[in-house]
């Protein structure tokens, strides 16, 4: 590539998107320990970084506007979901089918 070379060109081939394609934690949609959160009546809470079972830190300071805790549980695991189970590159180790 010309050092020289316009951003139109570098990046002409570029395929951007908005991540909603990707899928991510599409492991987590079945799983009996995901948050079943629902949202207009659809179930939302399987795509998110905390479960029964990850996300203890982010539970605990996450609050939704009126100071109650946001999440109805407190997970187990201090730290989210593994980056593996974020791409869908590693099983989940706590996963059960529900």
């Amino acid at each position: 590539m010309e050092e020289n070379s316009t951003f139109e060109a570098r990046y002409l081939a570029e395929l951007f998107t908005d991540n909603s394609a990707l899928h991510h934690y599409s492991q987590c949609k079945n799983c009996v320990f995901r948050d079943k959160r629902f949202i207009d009546g659809e179930e939302y809470g399987y795509d998110k970084c905390v479960c029964r079972i990850y996300g203890k830190r982010t539970a605990l300071t996450t609050n939704n506007s009126n100071g109650k805790p946001f999440f109805p549980y407190t997970p187990i695991e201090m730290e989210d979901k593994p980056q593996g189970v974020y791409d869908n590159t590693k099983k989940c180790d706590y996963y059960e089918k529900e």
